[in-house]
Formats: structure tokens, sequence, C-alpha cells
């Protein structure tokens, strides 16, 4: 649980010829301890939530660790129910990414899930993220972090709250 996915996501950016700087800290679990530890603004992070609609189906949605995931747009762009949409439980958190809560990466997951993008971590000049493990972490330019994205398959949209 979580080195395979700090090893498998090195892989997909070592494939890709990118260039992060990997970090490691102190255990963190919220998006503001992850800020605080690693010296950024909260700002800089990328929040990674995975979401489904009743057990069905699954997505990760990534948007700026400062902000919100709008629900209603999440259900608007899947075209699911809003009263079956709910954030995945702990155990379905690691049993679908191999990751605790609080360390789920942006990419790289154990099982194929659909990754939303808020459009808005494309904003700043670097982010980071949690890598698989809630005391490992990446650095990474965003025109590297959108190649990955890219890898990945993920979708670019209006996902955050405003």
């Amino acid at each position: 649980m979580g080195i395979e996915e700090v090893n498998r996501i090195k892989e997909i950016f070592s494939k890709l010829e990118l260039h992060p700087v990997y970090l490691e800290h102190e255990p963190v679990i919220t998006s503001q301890d992850a800020a605080r530890v690693r010296g950024i603004s909260l700002k800089q992070g990328i929040k990674a939530l995975l979401f489904t609609n009743d057990g069905k189906e699954w997505a990760i949605v990534c948007v700026p660790a400062d902000k919100k995931v709008d629900q209603r747009k999440i259900c608007s762009f899947l075209s699911w129910g809003k009263k079956d949409l709910r954030m995945a439980t702990h155990e379905e958190v690691l049993e679908k990414t191999g990751c605790e809560v609080g360390s789920v990466p942006p990419i790289g997951h154990k099982e194929k899930i659909k990754i939303l993008v808020d459009s808005g971590v494309f904003d700043i000049k670097e982010s980071d993220f949690n890598i698989g493990l809630r005391t490992h972490s990446a650095r990474i330019s965003t025109l590297e972090i959108r190649k990955a994205f890219s890898h990945e398959k993920a979708i670019e949209g209006d996902f955050a709250k405003d």
C-alpha cells in the first residue's frame, strides 16, 4: 500500500521524461498541513478527491488545494444524479487507489479511474501533491504536470467552486 503508488508515479514521470523534485516530510493529511510542511502557499497544492455515484462509477477530481470541489458541476459533467454523488469512504479510497486518505495522487492510481482536473490547477508556475504516501510528495512545473495529466487522459474543465 502506498509505496507501490510512489514507484508507479516515479515511473510515469521517468517515462514521460519529466523532472519533478521529490520530497519526504512528516506525515500530512490535510492540504493545509501539506502546505505548511512543504513551505508553499495552499494554492500551489493539488487536492485529489475520489467521488462515486453510489459505488457504480468512480472519478478522481483534482482542484487547487485552496478550492473546494463543486459537486453540482461534477454531477452535471458526468451525468450523475445529485442524490447518488458522494465522496468515497476511507475504505473505498484505499481499495480503489491503493492510498490512504490524504495521500491520493492526481495520477497513477492502482485502478484505471476517470480523472477530472480543474483548469485552475494550471494557473500557477508549479504544483505540489502527495504521491501515494502521506510522507512523500512531488513538486513539478505546470507544463510538466499538464503533460502527465494528458498522458493519463485526464479531462480538463471547471470543477471547483467559484
